[in-house]
């Protein structure tokens, strides 16, 4: 069970810039608790990717749709966020088939490694210590676990 300390919790609307509006109150609340700024670069990173796939996948790019983010520290100290949306899900294979993903350098000489599509989910998982998918009715959680030491 999570102990809540000081949570912070804000429901934003999607749009191509709310990424970068998380990932700055988020970095008032991680530097509030003392968080080292090393781990608050990677959770940016993390909650940059996840808010972006929802906004893209989850609501096509549609923009005045919520999504919600949610933070706390839990009794063994690490960091929980939740961003949640309420468009199209992921099915389980589909999570599955995105986090367990080889990331592919990208090669000067070969086109067909330059795409980006795909990569997020893999840089969330290395940078993470545990990411989770809940689907409640229509909405989407995506949960990210991060030791804070």
């Amino acid at each position: 069970m999570d102990i809540v300390t000081e949570r912070f919790s804000k429901q934003y609307s999607s749009s191509p810039d709310v990424s970068r509006d998380i990932a700055e109150d988020m970095q008032g609340y991680l530097r509030n608790n003392q968080v080292s700024q090393e781990i608050i670069d990677q959770i940016e990173l993390c909650l940059v990717e996840v808010v972006n796939n929802a906004y893209e996948h989850a609501y096509q790019y549609s923009d005045e749709l919520p999504i919600e983010c949610s933070c706390f520290f839990n009794s063994n100290n690490e960091l929980v966020f939740e961003v949640s949306d309420y468009g199209q899900s992921m099915s389980k294979e589909e999570f599955n088939r995105a986090v367990n993903g080889e990331f592919i350098e990208p090669d000067p000489d070969d086109p067909e490694t330059w795409t980006t599509s795909g990569r997020g989910f893999i840089i969330v998982v290395q940078l993470t210590d545990n990411l989770e998918y809940i689907q409640n009715g229509n909405k989407n959680t995506f949960k990210l676990l991060k030791r804070a030491e």
